[in-house]
């Protein structure tokens, strides 16, 4: 199902389109599959850097990872070191299944891993909608307050902006004034087909939009963007 989804939106967006297919070959290898335990995550590190480096840009060609990026990137993650692309896709396979469970999570922190959320999706709750930040590492989904700030709980409704556009339906952009930070929030009534974390790398039109007018995304995806 995500790898479908992301070779359709790499036809449909095709400045995404290079993310898009190498996501949609991770996919390939690691969804049809158990979660691995940890003591397998070395080798499913060594498969995908073998299998998808030759398709990566040359950052992420040239990055082979360690066994050590494993522990590195879950306990002091670091999305912007290209080898934490492996590592992330690693460790995502692995939380599906690993019996983590965090004992005091903050209301922004997910609290399966610990993990920052890399998005939001907007489900429906009695006459309105009730916000699910996703997380960035184990995808598991958890509430937070609908008109908030994710980054730092910012509440105001005059800091806080959302922005629509024809061209993506079902996804809005939050800013924040008060820390510059963005997030996606995603619609699924107005979006069907949507996959959440595969449609978040699809927007890399809106990403240089928000990064022009001075904000930074809540935590970067699995292209450093």
């Amino acid at each position: 199902m995500r790898a479908q989804r992301a070779r359709a939106l790499a036809v449909q967006r095709p400045d995404a389109a290079e993310v898009l297919e190498l996501a949609a070959r991770a996919y390939e290898i690691l969804d049809p599959r158990p979660a691995p335990d940890w003591d397998q995550l070395p080798g499913v590190l060594d498969e995908l850097y073998r299998e998808l480096s030759p398709f990566a840009p040359g950052p992420l060609r040239n990055a082979k990872p360690e066994a050590e990026e494993l522990g590195r990137y879950l306990h002091e993650p670091n999305p912007l070191m290209p080898a934490s692309f492996y590592a992330r896709l690693a460790l995502e396979a692995w939380a599906r299944g690993a019996p983590i469970q965090q004992t005091n999570p903050k209301p922004n922190e997910c609290p399966h891993c610990g993990h920052a959320p890399q998005l939001g999706v907007l489900r429906p709750a009695g006459n309105g909608e009730a916000l699910m930040l996703a997380c960035s590492l184990c995808r598991r989904e958890w509430p937070y307050r609908r008109i908030s700030c994710p980054q730092c709980g910012e509440s105001d409704h005059d800091k806080l902006t959302f922005y629509t556009t024809p061209k993506y339906e079902g996804v809005q952009v939050q800013t924040c004034s008060t820390c510059s930070a963005y997030i996606y929030l995603f619609q699924p009534e107005k979006e069907p087909a949507l996959v959440p974390e595969v449609d978040e790398l699809s927007l890399l039109a809106l990403d240089v939009w928000a990064l022009e007018l001075g904000y930074q995304k809540v935590w970067p995806n699995l292209a450093g963007v």
